[in-house]
């Protein structure tokens, strides 16, 4: 089992690091949806060795953020026999052993409710998290060469928006 940093530019392909911020326009919308994609197909045609229990760390979240609802769609269907748990540290909380080789949305795992709206849906998956983190996609099985997978989530900025106001600079001072 290994684990893949798929948000960090020292990974095959992966064109630049991504960062734990939210963009610099994020004051206006503190509750905003992130995605990420995991393409197995280019993974494989950088050197990737299929491996099930592999761990990919896909969608990184910054800190002081809540996740309101987090899932997960099949763009486009893996070949073989692929499954995959998706959570945060290779868990199954957001979804649980997805089959994913039909496109569509994932069921979901064990701390949440599908992502489609329903009359007697319970909670949906929701978290806080405290310092940066990354929601991963766990191979639980696999047997396949390309589909695409693709993980998103709705988060919220709880960060203290006052420490990041800006400061007045020295030219201000000397008036």
């Amino acid at each position: 089992m290994a684990t893949y940093d798929l948000t960090s530019s020292d990974t095959a392909f992966v064109n630049a690091d991504s960062i734990a911020a939210y963009p610099s326009g994020f004051h206006s919308e503190p509750m905003r949806v992130v995605s990420a994609y995991f393409d197995l197909a280019a993974l494989i045609e950088n050197g990737y060795t299929l491996a099930t229990g592999d761990i990919f760390n896909l969608l990184e979240i910054p800190a002081s953020t809540l996740v309101v609802v987090a899932g997960a769609e099949v763009v486009s269907a893996f070949d073989g026999t692929a499954t995959v748990d998706i959570d945060f540290a290779g868990g199954d909380d957001i979804v649980d052993g997805a089959d994913v080789t039909s496109t569509g949305a994932c069921a979901a795992g064990t701390n949440g409710t599908a992502t489609t709206v329903i009359a007697s849906a319970t909670k949906s998956y929701t978290d806080l998290i405290t310092t940066t983190d990354t929601i991963d996609v766990l191979l639980t099985s696999a047997n396949a060469t390309e589909g695409v997978l693709r993980v998103w989530a709705a988060i919220l900025d709880l960060s203290d928006r006052r420490a990041q106001r800006a400061n007045e600079v020295t030219r201000d001072q000397l008036a």
